[in-house]
Order: C-alpha cells, then sequence, then structure tokens
C-alpha cells in the first residue's frame, strides 16, 4: 500500500496542477505536500501568463461555457473552437474575467475547425503573437482569462501534419511473407500513382530513387517528406530483368477505420475529450491536459510569449496546438459562412459494437483492398501508441 501511495503521490501534481480530478488513496499528510507544490507552481508560473490572460476570453451559450478563445487582430475579433460554438442554444457571449460581452458568429474555418467571433462593443487586448517555434521538451502553459493557470505540460511532438489525406500515396500493397530483397507487390489500387505508371502483382520495388528497400517499413519511410504531386522514381525488378518506372504520387485516401468503438473507448478512459480532435494540418503535440471547454485560448512558453492556441484535447496523454506562424497564415485565409459551415466529427458513425446474446452476427469488414489493410494497420499502431503511453506515464510516476 505504501508503494502504490508513493506512485498516487507522484502522479497528483500534475492532475492538481491541471484541476483535473481529485486524487484518491493519499493520506492526509500527502495530500498536504502535493497542494503546496500546487499552490507553489502557479505563483510561480502566473508571471508568464499575465500578457497572454488578458487576450483570453470564455466563450458561453446562456449559463453555459462553451470554449476558450484568444482575441485576434485589431480586438474587436474572437478566434475559437468552431465544433464547440456551432450547437450553441442560446446567443454567444463573452467574458475576459472581467465583464461578459455579446459576440457573433461572423466566420468560420471548416478544415481547422476553428471559428471567428465579432466583439459588440468596445475591442478587447489583441494577442501578441511569437513565431518562434518551441522545441521538444519545452514547457508550455495555457492561462485562464483572470491570470490563473488552465493547463500545462510539454512538447512531446513538433509540429506536422495530421490530415492523412494530405500524404503521398504510393498505392501499392506488399505481399506478406515474402523473404526476399525489396518489396513484392500483392495488390496495386485502382487510380493510383503505381496504376498510372503500369505496376502489377508479382512484380518487385528495389529501390526508391538511390535508396535501396529491404521491406515494407523501409519503402514507407523512403517516402517520408515527399507531398503528393512529387515523381519518384523506382527501381523494378521482374522476371530477373530490372527497370526503372516513374510514379506520380497521389493523395492518400479517406480510410474506413476497423477498430473505430475500441479507440474511442481507450481514448475516453482519460476523461473527456474534444469532439473533433486529429485531420489539423499543423500542429504540435503535447501532454498538456486542458477540459474539452478550455480549447481555444493562447498558449505560452515560460518567458510570456504566445506559441499558439489550443486545438483539441485528444485523450489522456496528448492535446494539440497550433503553432503562432500557422494561425497567423489561418487569419489571413477567408472564412465560410456559418450559415452553410459544416461540423466534422472525429467520432465513428455506425461503428461496430459487440454482439448480443441472441442478435444475430454482424458481418465481418471486408479485409481485400489496399486502402482497408492501410487503414487496419495504422489502427493496430494506433493501439500500440496508446498502450505504451499509458505505460510511459505510468513509468515516469515511479
Amino acid at each position: 500500500m505504501r508503494s502504490i501511495r508513493y506512485l498516487l503521490l507522484c502522479l497528483a501534481l500534475p492532475h492538481l496542477l491541471n484541476a483535473q480530478s481529485d486524487i484518491p488513496l493519499l493520506l492526509p499528510g500527502e495530500r498536504r505536500v502535493v497542494e503546496s507544490q500546487a499552490e507553489a507552481f502557479n505563483q510561480a508560473i502566473t508571471p508568464a501568463l499575465t500578457d497572454a490572460a488578458k487576450s483570453t476570453v470564455r466563450v458561453w451559450s446562456g449559463s453555459r461555457r462553451l470554449a476558450y478563445g484568444t482575441v485576434v487582430g485589431d480586438g474587436s475579433r474572437i478566434l475559437t473552437k468552431w465544433s464547440e460554438v456551432a450547437n450553441a442554444t442560446d446567443k454567444l457571449r463573452v467574458d475576459d474575467g472581467n465583464e461578459g460581452r455579446a459576440v457573433k458568429l461572423i466566420g468560420v474555418y471548416e478544415a481547422e475547425d476553428l471559428a471567428v467571433l465579432q466583439i459588440q462593443g468596445l475591442p478587447l487586448k489583441p494577442v501578441s503573437w511569437s513565431t518562434e517555434s518551441p522545441k521538444l521538451g519545452n514547457f508550455l502553459a495555457a492561462p485562464q482569462p483572470d491570470g490563473r493557470l488552465a493547463a500545462w505540460g510539454v512538447v512531446s511532438v513538433l509540429e506536422r501534419n495530421l490530415r492523412d489525406t494530405d500524404l503521398a500515396y504510393l498505392g501499392v500493397t506488399g505481399a506478406l511473407g515474402y523473404a526476399g530483397q525489396g518489396v513484392k507487390i500483392a495488390e496495386v489500387a485502382k487510380d493510383s500513382g503505381a496504376a498510372a505508371a503500369g505496376l502489377r502483382p508479382g512484380q518487385i520495388i528495389l529501390k526508391v530513387a538511390e535508396r535501396s528497400i529491404s521491406g515494407l517499413l523501409e519503402l514507407k519511410n523512403a517516402l517520408i517528406g515527399t507531398v503528393p504531386g512529387t515523381t519518384i522514381p523506382l527501381t523494378i525488378e521482374e522476371k530477373g530483368k530490372q527497370t526503372q518506372v516513374d510514379v506520380l504520387l497521389g493523395n492518400r485516401p479517406k480510410m474506413e477505420q476497423m477498430f473505430g468503438a475500441r479507440l474511442q473507448q481507450m481514448e475516453r478512459m482519460g476523461g473527456p475529450i474534444s469532439q473533433v480532435r486529429s485531420a489539423f494540418t499543423r500542429v504540435i503535440q503535447t501532454d498538456m491536459r486542458p477540459k474539452p471547454n478550455q480549447i481555444g485560448g493562447p498558449v505560452v512558453d515560460l518567458q510570456g510569449r504566445v506559441v499558439g492556441i489550443t486545438m483539441a484535447r485528444a485523450d489522456r496523454t496528448r492535446s494539440f496546438i497550433m503553432p503562432s506562424a500557422a494561425v497567423i497564415k489561418l487569419l489571413e485565409q477567408p472564412t465560410v459562412d456559418p450559415a452553410v459551415a459544416e461540423v466534422r466529427s472525429d467520432e465513428i458513425k455506425n461503428a461496430p459494437r459487440l454482439a448480443t446474446r441472441g442478435a444475430a452476427p454482424q458481418q465481418r469488414p471486408d479485409r481485400g483492398g489496399e486502402e482497408r489493410s492501410l487503414r487496419h494497420l495504422t489502427d493496430i499502431e494506433r493501439l500500440r501508441n496508446h498502450l505504451r503511453r499509458e505505460m510511459d506515464a505510468l513509468e515516469r510516476g515511479r
């Protein structure tokens, strides 16, 4: 029991700092130590939050807080989370920690799940962006409008694109069990660059440009960094004869998730998560733990520089931030009229459920085709990564 209490003590501080939940099983003395450290941390971080807090607002619909927002431009507009404010049942208003202010929804960035609100009345203090990218392991913090800490964490993955359909797509499936050099093609996707270049099942991919391919993983790694529209040379072997083929890479197709329901359940095990939490084009990943209704506000480094805004709480160990440079570029783009804007959802609709006793067995998903196979492999990888993150979190607490 003593070792369990020690583990909980180590894990408790981040919970209390992020105002997530009460920590069970701690002795009164241990809880006082944790709470005193939490208070000391809040006092130490407050100076870094002060300026950004003045550009942070809460967005309300009636008595319900929907999201946070960041005051942008000349102070007359607010950037906030679209999926959280889209279904508001009452008029929208914001508060900056002092007073309420009526706002009007005037535009939507559908692809990034962000909305623009127009402030009614005097403008607020606009945020001052820093375009210096935070480094791996840097501490980040999100303020509340009153200057207190909303959430904190560290940068765990540098900026990347989460939208699968923006990634380059070759269009081949490798033959499982092939033990020779390269990748033996088992299937070529219709309408892919590989099909257009004349690749066929049974051929062997030996090289991508000058890079020799040892297997499926090496082929995948060889394509990292390439973008749709790139033409790559492949060295192909067929019946002992080698030829070079140029393939124009396309966009990866949207793929069905086989384990959608299971992934959703695992992602929710760490508490409430954002409805829209993926497919952003430019995000930094952190272990920050804001609540879904705290998404949309600015994020600062320890020097108080605003390095981005919170985009989503994805699961127990992952949240996403859009870096300042990406936000500035986005604000230069036109918005969509809210009247015609749609809310995308990362929830998998009609996800397969476990068969109940006496119910007719559901049809098993078709496992054929490259798209479905790749999605299954991706889901398995996500499950493995999720479990590894959970184990890592426990290890760090020892």
